[in-house]
């Protein structure tokens, strides 16, 4: 979390793989991905890091099941099918899966989108603001399916928000200002992360 400029998207984008750091270093796991060639960590990326964009990034001529396995189609495999059929389940949409966008909610999509990068058993999720352009009801279900697929799936999610309420469901809330880790906060209430949000300018 961090005031607008402050480097979240930057952060996200550096960390998950998307854009190269131009000092310091990402690991993941044993892996330092700031020091692989843009090819090698293009398929690192697709092989271990999901990414769920702000704008969902959906295919409107596909179905809800295309869009979701389409990583695992440009990878050269084939979709694990009972794998498939967990994860559409898994984020409410099972009986969903021949429908396309156009016939979804802004909620639903957002599912979609956090299936597809669900789909390749990511060791570590990337989300950027997933619940901005949600109303309250459709940001508390994906919140809480954020939550639970990272116990499930046992996975490391970082997520970029500017919600109190959305940073309140996270294990550790971390605070950039002017580009600098400032301050964290773990199991904070929404207040507590409005208040210490209030007095970023400050640092």
């Amino acid at each position: 979390m961090g005031p607008s400029g402050s480097g979240k998207s930057t952060f996200l984008h550096c960390a998950a793989g998307l854009d190269q750091p131009s000092s310091g270093s990402v690991h993941l796991g044993d892996t330092d991905i700031s020091r692989l060639k843009s090819k090698a960590r293009s398929i690192f990326r697709r092989d271990h890091i999901g990414f769920v964009f702000q704008a969902y990034n959906l295919l409107g001529a596909l179905t809800v099941e295309q869009n979701v396995t389409l990583p695992l189609l440009l990878a050269g495999h084939r979709a694990d099918d009972p794998y498939l059929t967990f994860v559409l389940e898994a984020v409410g949409l099972g009986s969903h899966r021949k429908r396309t966008p156009s016939e979804l909610s802004g909620g639903q999509q957002q599912r979609v989108a956090i299936a597809r990068a669900l789909i390749t058993r990511p060791d570590a999720l990337f989300a950027d603001e997933p619940t901005g352009a949600l109303d309250s009801r459709s940001a508390k279900q994906v919140l809480e399916l954020l939550r639970c697929t990272s116990a499930e799936f046992d996975q490391t999610v970082v997520m970029v928000t500017h919600d109190p309420v959305a940073a309140s469901y996270a294990d550790r809330v971390l605070f950039l200002a002017d580009g600098e880790l400032v301050g964290h906060l773990d199991r904070p209430t929404p207040a507590q992360v409005a208040d210490r949000m209030t007095h970023l300018g400050d640092w």
